[in-house]
């Protein structure tokens, strides 16, 4: 007699393949590059560390004549640096405040890679997930580059929208997945 867990609420069809490409950050403020790094090894796309691509968006990059700033070097990643990460690969990604928790739903459903900012005020700090499985007993569930395993790290509801709340509901998305 087995005894399998039930299925999660809503599940991206890609939570298997970026657990198990997921790299830990250590000790530096990268996770938007360790996530980009995570999500490009996760689709067969090209196999980089997050810190070569954390080195990478310290430089500008350029759409035409106008500059991108992708992040503050060695510091902070900006939500446009992490969507042109993506497209200079081929993917097809937007960034946007004022999502819904519907939207991550909806997004999971259909295969849509999201990964929210989560933030606080006091202390100031912010931090990127790729959100991999909904359960309405665990909460959310994500990708962490903090973590030095390839398990779903649980975040509980309320915490979670706290969090996301104070990033004024900030999300990345990966909209077209090869």
């Amino acid at each position: 007699m087995t005894t399998e867990k039930p299925p999660y609420t809503c599940q991206s069809r890609y939570a298997s393949a970026i657990l198990e490409a997921l790299q830990c950050q250590g000790q530096a403020n990268d996770c938007a590059p360790f996530t980009i790094a995570t999500i490009l090894d996760a689709l067969h796309i090209e196999t980089r560390k997050g810190a070569e691509i954390a080195t990478e968006m310290n430089r500008v990059a350029w759409r035409g004549i106008l500059p991108v700033i992708r992040r503050v070097p060695n510091w902070a990643t900006f939500p446009w640096g992490m969507v042109n990460m993506f497209k200079q690969y081929g993917l097809k990604a937007r960034w946007r405040f004022n999502a819904t928790t519907s939207d991550l739903m909806s997004g999971l459903e259909q295969n849509r890679i999201l990964m929210p900012i989560i933030a606080s005020w006091k202390p100031l700090w912010a931090h990127v997930m790729t959100l991999i499985v909904y359960d309405e007993a665990q909460g959310w569930g994500f990708a962490n580059t903090q973590n030095d395993d390839h398990k779903i790290h649980w975040v509980s509801n309320e915490t979670f929208l706290r969090q996301w709340k104070a990033s004024r509901n900030l999300l990345v998305e990966i909209i077209n997945v090869l």
